[in-house]
């Protein structure tokens, strides 16, 4: 296969090169799909569709997204939760198509954000000047899938650094046979939902030997561009994630989510580290392995989502900023087949596991260490398992015991050998309220 460089189609070093880029990239998908190539330098450029071409980026290659929003053109698809689409690459009905390289794709991010203006949220305790900058800047218009492919086939994105994404950094919707290796994604730890990787209504995924860090979710599963399409056969391995939010996370609303094993993963400093969450009744995630993995939380100010816990599963109904109605579902087990084995957790706060009318099954903790450790911040919310968007946060008992598990309206899930050390002088107990009986 052949390559096109760039360079030969007018782009410049320090220009702005959308018109040029985008030539190269029509000119390899008139050819039947070549290889587009960017060389050592810094091309500036606005939207760019990738057609049938794969695009390489050479080492000390760096395609920088434009900082003016108009550069952005609407790519045709309305996403359920961010509405109209601009993207800075993106493919649509693609097939055997890669992005990789040694180079660099940097979205520009903070040009779309005020510096200090930052959405301070409700707090228990007065917050210093240091916590109010750990929130999330305020959100303004910006493009809001930097990278996405939608309904594509055979999709490979290898070995590129990606940095200082607006929104959610790569995306792939309805997609099939994707592999994403070898990754650096380094984004900003004040930008709301600069998710690392999203993947929502995909099968047969691959990603593997990624190193995120990012102020939203480092990685995402879902369904949440079509509560109807599942995702499901997913692997992720031997990555190292931090997060401002969640660095894993399975499910979100009235997602299906199903086959998805999580093994190998270092994720340290992070305000959550895995996830489960389901809306009782509508949503579904089943069939889960996590296994081998060592978590390390620190409890971020502001209003992310997550409050230290190292795991949290639940299920509870929550419905919020979808364009989508929510499905006429009336499933009674929510989370089921769910397996965590050989985790080892350094946390600011308990394990917390919350069901709604006891709507989960065969939910298992197998060979957990679980060591609680000192925070700064965790008074701001207090001792609660975090279930945003839902509403009414579970909360330990208001005494002088340690925790180091709440669960709540649950008799499905069993834990087995798990190692819980003395915190400040005491043994954390499991605080535990069973479900209702009707």
């Amino acid at each position: 296969m052949s390559k096109l460089y760039i360079t030969d189609f007018g782009a410049r070093p320090g220009e702005l090169c959308t018109a040029s880029i985008q030539k190269a990239l029509d000119a390899s998908t008139a050819a039947g799909g070549e290889t587009v190539v960017v060389p050592r330098g810094t091309f500036y450029t606005g939207s760019l569709n990738l057609g049938t071409s794969s695009l390489e980026l050479e080492k000390g290659a760096v395609l920088m997204g434009s900082a003016n929003i108009d550069d952005y053109a609407p790519i045709g698809y309305d996403h359920a939760e961010m509405g109209n689409v601009r993207s800075l690459i993106y493919a649509v009905e693609a097939e055997g198509i890669r992005v990789y390289g040694e180079g660099t794709i940097d979205f520009n991010g903070d040009s779309f954000f005020t510096p200090g203006d930052f959405v301070v949220s409700p707090s228990k305790v007065p917050m210093t000047q240091e916590q109010i900058e750990e929130s999330t800047l305020r959100i303004q218009r910006r493009p809001n899938q930097p990278v996405i492919f939608l309904r594509s086939k055979n999709v490979k994105v290898e070995g590129v650094t990606l940095r200082n994404s607006p929104c959610w950094t790569l995306t792939f919707c309805e997609c099939q046979n994707v592999s994403v290796r070898n990754l650096l994604i380094d984004n900003s730890l004040s930008i709301p939902n600069n998710d690392g990787i999203h993947i929502t209504g995909s099968r047969d995924v691959i990603i593997s030997g990624c190193h995120i860090t990012a102020g939203d979710d480092c990685i995402a599963v879902t369904g949440i561009t079509d509560w109807d399409v599942p995702s499901e056969n997913i692997v992720v391995s031997d990555c190292i994630l931090k997060s401002c939010s969640k660095a894993i996370v399975i499910g979100y609303m009235h997602s299906i989510v199903r086959n998805v094993l999580v093994t190998n993963c270092v994720i340290r400093e992070s305000n959550r580290g895995f996830t489960i969450q389901t809306s009782s009744q509508t949503s579904l995630v089943e069939h889960v392995r996590v296994s081998n993995m060592r978590i390390d939380t620190k409890i971020r100010a502001g209003n992310w989502w997550g409050n230290g816990e190292p795991i949290a599963v639940f299920a509870t109904f929550h419905n919020l900023g979808n364009r989508q109605e929510i499905p006429q579902r009336n499933w009674p087990i929510n989370i089921r087949d769910v397996h965590f084995e050989n985790i080892s957790c350094t946390a600011e706060n308990f394990i917390g596991v919350v069901g709604e009318g006891n709507n989960m099954e065969d939910v298992s903790f197998s060979n957990i260490s679980m060591q609680l450790k000192e925070s700064k911040n965790l008074a701001i919310k207090g001792r609660i398992v975090d279930i945003a968007p839902s509403p009414n946060p579970p909360e330990a008992p208001d005494d002088d015991e340690e925790y180091w598990l709440l669960m709540k309206d649950v008799d499905g899930v069993t834990f087995n050998n798990v190692t819980v050390p003395d915190f400040r002088g005491k043994k954390p107990k499991a605080h535990i309220v069973p479900p209702q009986k009707h």
